[in-house]
This record gives C-alpha cells, sequence and structure tokens, in this order.
C-alpha cells in the first residue's frame, strides 16, 4: 500500500474488518496509543474525518480491496499467492489437505472406471 507504513496498514486491514483500536492493538503485539497514533497518521494520509471513512477511501483507491480474507483453505492460499504475499502455515495446510482431497478424489475415480 504505497504511501503507508506496515503498522499503518495493519490498523487500517483490522479496521475493514470491525475490530476496535483496543483489539487491533492486542491483536498487533502494540500498545493501544501506538495503534491510535498510526490510526491518526493513516486519516491524516488518506484524508479522512474517521476510521469507517478512510477504510471506504481505501477501498475506492484499490488500497484494500474490500472482500473479507480467507485463511486455512485452497481459496486462501490462492489470494495469498495471487497478491504476492507469505503464505500464512494455515492456509499452507489447508492447500495440502485440498491437494490430497483432489489426489484421492482422482484415485476414486481412476478405480471406478
Amino acid at each position: 500500500m504505497a504511501g503507508l507504513t506496515e503498522l499503518e496498514q495493519a490498523v487500517l486491514r483490522h479496521a475493514a474488518e470491525g475490530l476496535t483500536i483496543a483489539a487491533t492493538a492486542r491483536a498487533m503485539g502494540k500498545s493501544t496509543p501506538a495503534a491510535q497514533d498510526a490510526r491518526h497518521r493513516l486519516l491524516v494520509k488518506l484524508g479522512a474525518k474517521t476510521t469507517a471513512q478512510a477504510v471506504l477511501l481505501a477501498c475506492q483507491a484499490g488500497i484494500l480491496d474490500g472482500r473479507r480474507r480467507r485463511h486455512g483453505d485452497h481459496a486462501g492460499y490462492e489470494a495469498h499467492r495471487r497478491r504476492s504475499e507469505a503464505i500464512c502455515d494455515l492456509c499452507r495446510e489447508g492447500e495440502r489437505a485440498h491437494r490430497r482431497a483432489v489426489a484421492a478424489a482422482a484415485q476414486r475415480n481412476q478405480e471406478a472406471a
């Protein structure tokens, strides 16, 4: 996200998921004042008056895609891959399970034929 620090990006993503600033701080392992400062800088950079407006402006600008992120399955794995992100362990394991299920189904189909 251009022009936003990693902390500001995280605050924005958590806000988009509906987390309070206190819950955001806990999720990131930061203090509440640090998260509040990041939110303030984020609002200034986006020209927003409220956190909700910041999320809306970020979606409109393409900074956020506005869709819920999936984790722990094939779709979550593919979403990470398409966004060129590091793939989380939960999604990596979900992809392994998906591939095992596809292989098992193919084996069953082959045996039935």
